[in-house]
């Protein structure tokens, strides 16, 4: 296939195809790299679970030539697929559901607004009771264990429903009270799919780290959490700016010196056993030598005890 352009996304390096297929490719290992789909749906792009691994470059060749692309521009948001969990089954996107999604999408032009404004309304979505409130807001509320709920707010993105952190915990019903309420709740099906988290992240907040956190590896299944599990998330306003993070800046050298230590003093992991041997080895004779001076105490002691009694008599 021949390509039409090539952008940067965090770690990131994004391919787009002249058929309009997407690919990401990021560094995870030793001269490893691996390789997927992405999609965009709606202001989001979404990274596909990965499907190819092969030897590529160093790490720091890979940033180094990925530093020189075009940071990526054509979506709002990025998240990843192994985040995201189809509303009917409950299970993690697959890159076959996404493409069939998306040619959904292309035939259809009403294109992906979510329609919650038809009044307020609960729902059931997994271990959450989602309610649309009469000004179109969404929030989640779920059991939090010892008879307390717990609850938030949601985003609703490009047909995708983001779960937010907690902003309350109060007393209410016990979990048997809760499950029976929630049973009873139609299912969800105002949007596509539904995260447990916020994991919504603004394309141009990550263009401005100097060196993004490492990539989330995608998984191939998400197996339900418990009722009592807190969800973790950090709340943002989707139309507000990233908030602040603490600067990474002091931990770079830290970063350099490992990718230092990967790349070329591989011998260090050959000397790290040696050295634990080493002490193993020095332990063993000490606990020896102490031992052999106890036996020779004991034995003088034995010995003194014996000539003071001949002595005697």
């Amino acid at each position: 296939m021949m390509y039409k352009a090539i952008y940067r996304l965090g770690e990131y390096r994004i391919t787009e195809y002249e058929n309009g297929q997407l690919w990401w490719e990021t560094h995870v290992a030793l001269g490893e790299q691996r390789r997927g789909k992405c999609f965009i749906h709606g202001d989001v792009l979404i990274i596909g679970h990965w499907s190819h691994e092969e030897s590529g470059y160093l790490i720091r060749e890979f940033f180094e030539q990925l530093q020189k692309l075009p940071a990526w521009n054509k979506t709002r948001y990025f998240c990843f697929a192994s985040n995201l969990l189809d509303v009917v089954t409950g299970q993690s996107l697959t890159n076959d559901f996404l493409e069939k999604r998306l040619s959904l999408v292309n035939m259809n032009s009403a294109g992906l607004k979510s329609d919650i404004s038809d009044g307020p309304r609960t729902f059931r979505l997994g271990q959450y009771q989602i309610t649309v409130t009469a000004n179109s807001e969404v929030t989640w509320q779920t059991y939090g264990g010892f008879n307390r709920i717990i609850g938030g707010k949601c985003v609703i993105e490009s047909d995708i429903l983001f779960i937010g952190s907690q902003e309350y915990d109060e007393e209410g019903q016990s979990k048997q009270e809760f499950l029976s309420k929630l049973h009873q709740l139609p299912q969800w099906d105002k949007t596509m799919a539904w995260c447990r988290s916020l994991a919504l992240r603004a394309c141009q907040h990550q263009q401005q780290t100097e060196r993004p956190a490492a990539p989330i590896q995608p998984k191939d299944t998400w197996d339900d959490r418990s009722l009592d599990e807190k969800p973790a998330a950090t709340w943002q306003n989707r139309y507000e700016e990233t908030p602040k993070r603490l600067p990474l800046s002091s931990f770079n050298w830290l970063k350099k010196s490992w990718h230092c230590v990967c790349e070329k003093k591989v011998w260090l992991k050959y000397l790290i056993p040696l050295v634990v041997v080493g002490l193993l080895f020095g332990l063993v004779m000490i606990l020896h030598s102490v031992d052999e001076k106890l036996h020779w105490t004991h034995w003088f002691k034995e010995k003194e005890h014996h000539h003071k009694h001949n002595d005697h008599r």
